[in-house]
């Protein structure tokens, strides 16, 4: 019985072992793409910057369709086609559906990530998914997802669109986050008129479509780059966890190898004595 039990714990920890390898390597892994990321998010958000800054030097009308006030809520959802990130996706899904419960106009989901398109496939409300669009975000797939945000506009007359992604707070820090893509809050102030060539209209449709263009693209790209950070945190965490089981179970094989020794030296001892006594 005291062998069964032995090989039982070794295969345990044979077992654990093996896990952590991959966890460990994974967590490599994640901290490598991290550094990619980092060194081609920082051009993004200052083009947001840049499109923002542009936007307010220009006043739109007060019935421009990406301005206007209207009826209708869109609320698109990014969350990542892989998993192995702790609650990351779920969390981003629990703060969606609960976005979604403040709006009486609610519309429905646009979800882009196979994670969340697996948690709403069962929702009514998710009006489209994409899944597997970019390892790591570029412009064509944020001018993707920008034209699906805009078609479900237009056909399902959503007023409003709103943003739900993983923010990256800090290293150990990600968390949902909300923000308003539509209508565009003009803050700009009154200053020097300007003339422009086209005409004022069709210059602030573009200038509201390249705006849009750069948030999705910051959005998406800072959501990958939680999603890094959140994985690297979750492996390590399994690695430290694997690590402190493994020494518990050896702990627990030496001291019943030890007791299994000791019961084992009691048997020849006592046998011996009564091989003495006959």
């Amino acid at each position: 019985m005291g062998r069964g039990k032995l090989r039982t714990i070794k295969n345990r920890i044979d077992s654990t072992k093996s896990t952590m390898k991959i966890t460990k390597a994974m967590e490599m892994v994640a901290s490598a793409r991290i550094n990619r990321v980092n060194r081609t998010i920082e051009p993004v958000r200052t083009y947001a910057r840049y499109a923002k800054s542009v936007l307010s030097k220009v006043k739109p009308e007060t019935d421009n369709k990406f301005f206007k006030q209207s009826e209708g809520t869109l609320i698109f959802v990014i969350t990542t086609d892989m998993g192995l990130c702790g609650s990351f996706n779920s969390d981003i899904v629990s703060f969606a559906r609960n976005k979604a419960l403040e709006h009486s106009d609610f519309k429905g989901f646009y979800v882009v990530g196979s994670k969340g398109t697996a948690d709403f496939k069962s929702d009514s409300k998710m009006l489209l998914s994409r899944t597997k669009l970019y390892d790591i975000p570029g412009p064509d797939s944020a001018k993707l997802v920008l034209e699906d945000l805009l078609s479900l506009r237009e056909k399902y007359s959503c007023g409003k669109i709103e943003v739900v992604y993983g923010e990256f707070r800090n290293a150990l820090i990600q968390r949902p986050k909300c923000v308003q893509l539509l209508p565009i809050q003009y803050e700009g102030k009154e200053t020097a008129s300007y003339e422009y060539e086209p005409t004022d209209e069709k210059l602030i449709d573009e200038i509201a479509y390249l705006y849009m263009l750069s948030q999705v693209y910051t959005l998406i790209f800072e959501t990958k780059v939680s999603e890094y950070y959140a994985r690297r945190n979750a492996m390590k965490n399994a690695t430290d966890n694997a690590q402190n089981l493994i020494g518990d179970l050896t702990l627990a094989y030496n001291k019943m190898r030890q007791d299994s020794i000791t019961q084992e030296l009691i048997e020849i001892v006592n046998g011996a004595q009564a091989l003495k006594q006959e």
